[in-house]
């Protein structure tokens, strides 16, 4: 397992070369200096892409805050509080500022989110509040073979078996 201090040197090393790239095809292109002036709001925005640490990382997390999902995705805070109302988005909210926070789990390479764990998600959240729910999705369950409904469903495991656990953890939790 890497560390904080290894994953952080690999990205480093990675941005670096990145970084140098973008830089050496501006100047080859005849690209203004000026692009770039700007260096704080470019490293705010490359930044705001990484996952947000907060006390919850150890059980459901880590997350994307806000800024962070509406850079990755480029799309306006009033879309993500859409995707949150409309429970297309697993989404949390803290106690101690309010802040809305977005467990990175649920996302696809392709910056979306999985739809069966929408799914999921949206069979437990009548039920309970949605930290209630992140965790639920993030424990082991005996029923899946120890598996977490995150890894179940992530590992393209029978969407039916994950549904009839949700379901009735759901209805048990109502009633």
């Amino acid at each position: 397992m890497n560390t904080l201090v290894e994953q952080e040197r690999k990205l480093m090393d990675l941005l670096t070369r990145r970084v140098h790239q973008t830089f050496a095809d501006a100047r080859a292109a005849g690209v203004p200096a000026e692009v770039f002036d700007d260096v704080e709001s470019i490293a705010r925005s490359m930044t705001a892409a990484l996952p947000a640490s907060h006390v919850y990382d150890q059980l459901v997390g880590p997350f994307y805050d806000t800024a962070g999902l509406t850079q990755w995705w480029r799309v306006s805070r009033q879309a993500v509080n859409k995707a949150v109302a409309a429970d297309s988005v697993i989404a949390c909210r803290l106690a101690d500022d309010g802040q809305w926070v977005y467990p990175t789990w649920q996302f696809t390479d392709e910056a979306t989110v999985h739809p069966h764990l929408i799914a999921l998600w949206r069979t437990l959240r009548p039920a309970a509040d949605p930290w209630t729910c992140a965790v639920w999705l993030r424990s082991p369950q005996r029923e899946l073979g120890d598996l977490s409904a995150v890894d179940w469903v992530t590992a393209d495991r029978p969407l039916d078996t994950v549904m009839a656990l949700a379901d009735a953890d759901a209805q048990r939790w109502a009633a």
